[in-house]
């Protein structure tokens, strides 16, 4: 079997193992403790805080794509009361998207980093006993200090580097099944994931040594960005079998000049973007002066996807591996 899907399939190993570990040393189940709250006060650890929770949260304001199918995946979803951001459809199935279709967006707007923007006082307005995700108006200190619990994706914490894998995917569902007492509904969960990270693996072919990159190009000119090893964007490229040309980077991602990705000439180019039509995103890469000569745009092996399908690791990256892998093996 080719290295990149050993490796691979020990990481869905792990995964399953993790998410048994979990379910053995969880609290009590929602159905078993219903009217008694006796899997509570609950803490968990999220960006190095203990964060305390004395009951199931009921009033929860989202600024994070990712979290939305873990809390489906819980029966969960209901108790969201507001939506900050953009929360593609294409991320989400029918059942979640109807369900969403009846929370509230409180903004829409993004900031120039990606983050949602509304004032924290916007926030507040919502009387939520838990926000998941933080900007740079909404912050875990000025929530904390008005008595709100906040959690955030591990690897947006200050100062995060750890190397993005699919063990963070298990870390998300623990965390979230802990906090709502919903474990036996996050090991289901965990387990179609295995399987369909199985069926997408199967897909390879034995002896696949493409190169490849991903990259988030500006549109319209500007900077192009790559993404190293220490991203979700590479685990997914070498799952999906490919040897990744900017794996040296010594940050998760940065900035890189046209010379460079001439030099470094993957055969497959997957191109990042937050919205745009293909044919804006494909364009954005086209146009830098001598792409002609990249082997990606001689073969038009490119492959325009939203941003969310590769990072942070998800259900929705488990959903753009599958999208990777046929695409480029079918």
């Amino acid at each position: 079997m080719h290295t990149q899907k050993r490796s691979a399939l020990g990481a869905v190993t792990a995964l399953t193992v993790l998410a048994s570990l979990a379910a053995c040393t969880s609290s009590p189940s929602n159905e078993q403790t219903q009217g008694l709250d006796a899997g509570y006060p609950v803490t968990v650890t999220n960006c190095s805080n203990e964060i305390t929770f004395d009951e199931a949260p009921e009033r929860v304001v989202v600024l994070r794509n990712e979290v939305i199918p873990v809390l489906s995946s819980l029966n969960a979803l209901d108790r969201v009361v507001g939506l900050v951001g953009r929360f593609h459809d294409d991320y989400f199935d029918s059942d979640t998207q109807t369900v969403m279709a009846d929370i509230p967006v409180l903004s829409d707007e993004i900031s120039q980093v990606g983050g949602g923007e509304i004032s924290i006082e916007d926030i507040i307005a919502q009387e939520p006993d838990l926000v998941i995700g933080t900007s740079e108006t909404v912050t875990r200190d000025g929530l904390t200090a008005q008595g709100i619990n906040v959690l955030e994706n591990e690897e947006s914490c200050a100062g995060s580097q750890a190397t993005s894998t699919l063990d963070d995917i298990d870390t998300l569902f623990t965390l979230y099944a802990d906090v709502f007492d919903r474990q036996s509904e996050a090991d289901t969960a965990l387990a179609e994931i295995d399987q369909q990270i199985e069926s997408a693996l199967a897909q390879i072919p034995d002896g696949e040594d493409r190169t490849a990159a991903m990259l988030y190009p500006t549109i319209g000119g500007g900077p192009v960005y790559a993404y190293g090893e220490g991203s979700m964007n590479h685990t997914l490229l070498e799952l999906a079998g490919f040897t990744n040309v900017f794996a040296d980077l010594p940050d998760r991602t940065a900035e890189v000049s046209v010379e460079e990705l001439l030099a470094r000439d993957p055969d497959i180019l997957i191109l990042l973007h937050s919205g745009a039509t293909a044919d804006e995103v494909e364009s954005s890469i086209t146009t830098l002066p001598g792409a002609d000569e990249l082997t990606a745009v001689q073969n038009d092996t490119m492959l325009p996807l939203l941003f969310g399908f590769t990072s942070p690791a998800s259900p929705i990256t488990i959903d753009g591996l599958s999208q990777i892998v046929e695409h480029f093996h079918r």
